[in-house]
């Protein structure tokens, strides 16, 4: 009974000895298969993957450098100048009529802040509502080339 044992471990020690051998081969394997993706992964990220990166990364810098160029700035100046010539105008009412522009040395809650806070907020909106017409989703930029 005990060389049946001892047999038997034996044989077990041995099946063991021939898996872990089995293990190695397929670890160094999986090795070389890993080391040879990295390489196609890499050939495929700088030759394939980079270029379509970059060139989509620049077209949306320049559609994005156009919209703020060519249509925000225009209309944040629009703003601000048709805002500066109606402070301008309420001058010029003011310096006919004799009225001083400098300021009182007492404030009263007199028309002319509300004039002034109705321009800020005219301002305001107007700037927002320009940012948001040109900021807003169009579905057509998004479309592919059909070719």
């Amino acid at each position: 009974m005990a060389k049946k044992t001892i047999s038997e471990s034996e044989r077990l020690r041995l099946e063991s000895e021939r898996l872990l051998r089995e293990q190695r081969d397929v670890l160094a394997h999986a090795g070389s298969v890993v080391r040879d993706a990295s390489r196609e992964l890499g050939r495929y990220a700088s030759q394939d993957a980079y270029p379509r990166v970059a060139a989509g990364a620049r077209r949306a810098a320049d559609s994005s450098r156009h919209k703020i160029v060519d249509e925000v700035l225009p209309g944040i100046a629009g703003v601000i100048g048709s805002t500066l010539s109606a402070v301008d105008a309420a001058r010029g009412i003011a310096r006919k009529s004799g009225a001083s522009i400098a300021p009182a040395a007492k404030a009263k809650g007199g028309v002319g802040k509300y004039v002034a806070l109705g321009f800020g907020l005219a301002l305001l909106v107007g700037v927002g509502y320009v940012l948001w017409e040109n900021f807003r989703a169009d579905d057509e930029l998004w479309v592919e080339d059909e070719a």
